[in-house]
């Protein structure tokens, strides 16, 4: 039966996504069902594209509002969330997509499980080549790295004022990463499901890589906030290992192979030796002229 108001609502920013930001809405326009309402908030200091594709989007279900100076994405982020007049807010990025049946499932979840306050299913992450499908985590070890499924995950709008909002300072890469932190530290109540509630694109150059340098130190945030999971050094070698890892494969895979060997000499303070730390070893034994021809060989 449909109700006469929506009891979700569809989170949409944006700021340098152009014609993918129509790709996102049109996922929310095919869903199966029209219980839903939606916020798309503009960052400033975007391209004219990604304005002129907002501006073009009307529907009697969306609120549309825009920044006039950039805030980056989780200020943005809250914005749509204050803005949410339903119980439960779903956020989608404006380069990523909904499957059709995203809010049917959702719905019919709640439905049934009217205390959890967040939902994490499956996701798809994909780009033009390729696609695999990840599963919600059930293994809190393995929250020391990362949240344990997809962090855009469909949570009560109450939950959001229980954590306290996202924790947003400056340049602060691992906003949601820390709320996932605390909601698992308040014991807060979910429901899990192997289907696929999210499609996720891969795209270079990401915000994690225009600023991959300050992760360590967005590790150290995070280990002083949450004193409560990183209660082991198994649980703090095993977050710095991985952040120091990714930033050793990072440099490599751009050519720095000086920054490559810096990370991976610190990454293996806390772990083991893996393949990419050897390559790395291997590479910075080589002459640069030798370097240089490898490094062309592959790309050709």
């Amino acid at each position: 039966m449909k109700r006469d108001k929506p009891l979700l609502t569809i989170g949409i920013t944006a700021f340098n996504e152009g014609n993918l930001l129509n790709e996102a809405w049109d996922s929310v326009l095919n869903q199966n069902t029209d219980e839903w309402k939606a916020v798309m908030v503009l960052d400033g200091g975007g391209d004219k594209k990604t304005r002129k594709v907002f501006d073009s989007i009307q529907h009697p279900n969306l609120t549309k509002y825009s920044f006039c100076d950039n805030q980056g994405p989780y200020k943005c982020r809250t914005k749509a969330i204050e803005l949410t007049e339903t119980e439960w807010y779903f956020h989608l990025d404006a380069d990523d997509l909904l499957p059709q049946n995203a809010i049917e499932l959702l719905i019919n979840i709640i439905n049934l499980n009217p205390n959890v306050e967040f939902i994490a299913g499956a996701c798809k992450h994909f780009n033009s080549g390729t696609e695999n499908i990840v599963l919600p985590s059930l293994d809190i070890e393995n929250l020391s790295i990362s949240p344990l499924f997809f962090a855009q995950a469909p949570i009560k709008k109450s939950l959001f004022s229980k954590i306290g909002g996202y924790y947003i300072p400056d340049d602060f890469l691992h906003s949601d990463w820390d709320f996932w932190l605390s909601v698992y530290e308040l014991g807060i109540e979910g429901y899990y499901i192997d289907d696929i509630l999210y499609h996720r694109r891969r795209r270079m150059n990401s915000l994690t890589d225009q600023h991959i340098h300050e992760l360590p130190q967005a590790l150290e945030y995070i280990l002083d906030r949450h004193p409560k999971y990183f209660n082991s050094d198994l649980r703090i070698n095993k977050a710095k290992y991985n952040v120091y890892h990714n930033n050793a494969r990072y440099y490599k895979s751009i050519g720095k192979r000086t920054l490559a060997k810096k990370y991976a000499d610190i990454c293996l303070k806390y772990g083991p030796i893996s393949s990419s730390i050897t390559a790395i070893n291997e590479e910075m034994k080589m002459s640069r002229l030798r370097y240089l021809v490898r490094k062309i060989g592959k790309i050709l």
